[in-house]
């Protein structure tokens, strides 16, 4: 065991590339998005269409409802057509107006006009349920997903980032297929029939006609080209700006504190003049597709009309069906100008649909045992055997060996950075060890289940977190639920009883509402200390045969700590306990104390000891008593 990390090329972890240590040996680096240009916008879409199988019927309905209204579309302007051309024999021939042919050909045309209105709007219907479930459905996974993944990711994100992705980029893949997919299948079948009854109509107008399809593809490929990263680059720049302004939000006292908000405000500058340019340049590569489409479209449309018109006058086509040709030329335009339009919409809702799928497939913990575990049978026994641990390719832990017997008390000291935090996730799981073993009363800790696993510990973070809720209810997450159990099923007397033992009973107490204080959006209407001391209760409330106490006291008053220790006594009786302190005053009574630096255990034994060991933490003791 050595105190000098060493390099190991063999171990990477590749989910922190370049990640430096910091407090609690886990590194934090801004920025989700951090890819490039899409890079498989097909798959994407293949995703998108595979999570709408699950409600295909509905889909199949909305997409036949679609077909019926194109179909109506496109025989509207043929009926129309024959009325002219009845009305025009009736005018050129002198002959009888037949009232019974053009009353069948306008009854029809009423029928056409119905039809296309009630699809489209039952198609319209139809997609919003089917968007809305296919949503739903994406939100399940990412909330089952966010359970999964593993420590390391959220060290990597950013909570802007986070945000704007469970939001922001949901509601824009839920924009497109509420409306991009039938507008897309409606677009494809006007196109198809269209050409169709052109050419049956005349075919040599047909295919002069049709010569814009060729010049407006590779139009729209070059600016699907040009277009794709710059709406990648304003996904990427929307979630940095997010993250820093919730920061800046978040972090509001600190920011009037230092006098910073000069600083912020250049950077928030910075990133907004930045998105600002890469808006508009996306804007105007997306918008000049309309511009463009139609000067094509109308100049073919006047060479039609000239070619036409003359067709018409030397008797080879008649004028209803030239009047049915001219309309379909101008429904011919209308797809194009549909796809040119949702432009925008498809390409932002592609890069949003990555992103989320992205996030989906980001690695999950590996489960590397199946065995369950009954924690009222462990007795609390903790093994470190030539651990070997790193966030980066460098490693933190290089071979430490330590071992605590069931029931003791040991506290874990050193330098910031020195490993402590380090040491416990570890015994969570909440890393993976690169070699080595860490046992549970003799064996291996990964042979059980994660979940199973940490049934035996009882955690209090440094950094408090309490949900949504009342006390009560945040104080009964820590008890063991069975599937069928909820929190209004955990005992009223437990939770008061944890209250007790933490000291918190007395605050809550004296809220209006007591137990049942609703709390606000992150606890605002409770005091750090107070916000501590809920989260003590919720982790006494568990009673597991091992408990981990990372700085649990760094926010109370000191009287309300020597409470605190002696309910902590109490509770840890018949544990193992880990405690992790700064303060050297509050850990004297330790059964042991580690001292920890640089990932290595430096010293081991009681207060008396190691003072008179006069070493690492005889030093920190004389420094935090001058």
């Amino acid at each position: 065991m050595s105190a000098e990390p060493r390099h190991n090329g063999d171990k990477k972890d590749e989910g922190l590339p370049g990640v430096s240590r910091g407090v609690g040996g886990a590194g934090r680096v801004s920025g989700l998005l951090t890819s490039g240009n899409a890079k498989d916008a097909k798959g994407t879409l293949f995703r998108l269409f595979k999570n709408l199988a699950s409600f295909k019927w509905i889909f199949l309905a909305a997409i036949l409802l679609t077909l019926l209204a194109s179909l109506a579309q496109i025989m509207i302007p043929r009926m129309i057509g024959q009325i002219i051309n009845l009305l025009t024999g009736v005018l050129t021939k002198k002959a009888v107006l037949d009232w019974r042919v053009l009353g069948g050909i306008g009854l029809f045309l009423l029928a056409l006009y119905v039809l296309n209105f009630v699809s489209n709007y039952l198609s319209n219907v139809l997609m919003v349920r089917v968007t809305q479930k296919v949503i739903r459905s994406l939100r399940n996974q990412m909330q089952v997903k966010l359970n999964r993944l593993t420590l390391s990711y959220f060290d990597r994100s950013s909570a802007g980032d986070m945000v704007s992705l469970l939001s922001n980029d949901l509601d824009n893949v839920a924009n497109t297929l509420q409306s991009g997919l039938t507008s897309s299948l409606s677009a494809l079948v006007l196109l198809v029939g269209v050409v169709i009854m052109m050419i049956s109509i005349n075919p040599l107008l047909a295919f002069l006609s049709m010569i814009v399809i060729p010049v407006s593809y590779f139009m729209v490929k070059f600016l699907v080209k040009k277009a794709k990263p710059l709406f990648q680059k304003n996904a990427k720049l929307t979630g940095v700006f997010n993250g820093r302004i919730e920061e800046a939000y978040r972090g509001e006292d600190i920011v009037k504190h230092y006098n910073i908000g000069d600083e912020l405000k250049s950077e928030l500058s910075a990133i907004n003049e930045e998105l600002y340019d890469s808006e508009w340049k996306s804007s105007l590569v997306s918008f000049i597709t309309r511009p463009a489409g139609d000067l094509i479209l109308n100049s073919n449309y006047v060479l039609l009309a000239i070619i036409g018109g003359r067709y018409v006058l030397n008797g080879v086509l008649s004028l209803g069906g030239f009047q049915a040709f001219l309309q379909y030329t101008q429904m011919l335009r209308s797809p194009f100008n549909q796809v040119l339009g949702i432009f925008n919409t498809i390409m932002s809702a592609l890069a949003s649909a990555e992103r989320v799928f992205n996030f989906l497939d980001a690695d999950e913990i590996v489960e590397l045992g199946d065995e369950n575990m009954d924690a009222r049978e462990v007795r609390g026994e903790i093994e470190f055997g030539q651990v070997e641990f790193g966030y980066t390719e460098t490693l933190l832990f290089d071979g430490v060996d330590l071992c605590v017997l069931p029931g003791e008390q040991v506290a874990i000291v050193g330098r910031t950075g020195a490993g402590k935090t380090t040491l416990v996730n570890l015994l969570m799981r909440f890393y993976e060890i690169s070699d080595g073993e860490i046992s549970i009363d003799g064996k291996d800790a990964k042979t059980y289940r994660i979940e199973e696993l940490r049934k035996a510990y009882s955690m209090v973070l440094q950094d408090t977190w309490l949900f949504s809720g009342t006390i009560r209810d945040n104080i009964a997450y820590g008890a063991d639920l069975s599937d069928n159990e909820d929190l209004a099923d955990v005992d009223f007397e437990r939770i008061k009883e944890a209250a007790e033992l933490a000291r918190a009973d007395s605050f809550i107490e004296r809220l209006p509402q007591g137990y049942d204080t609703v709390l606000t959006e992150g606890a605002s209407n409770l005091s750090q200390g107070e916000v501590q001391l809920v989260t003590i209760a919720r982790a006494m409330i568990k009673k597991a045969p091992i408990i981990i106490l990372d700085e649990a006291t760094s926010s109370v008053d000191t009287r309300t700590e020597l409470l605190i220790q002696h309910g902590m006594k109490e509770l840890a009786a018949n544990s193992t306990s880990f405690i992790i302190a700064h303060r050297l005053s509050t850990i004297q009574d330790a059964d042991r104390i580690i001292v920890m630096d640089s990932g290595t255990i430096v010293e081991v034994g009681t207060h008396s000891e190691l003072l008179e060991q006069n070493g690492y933490y005889a030093e920190m003791y004389l420094a935090g008593q001058a």
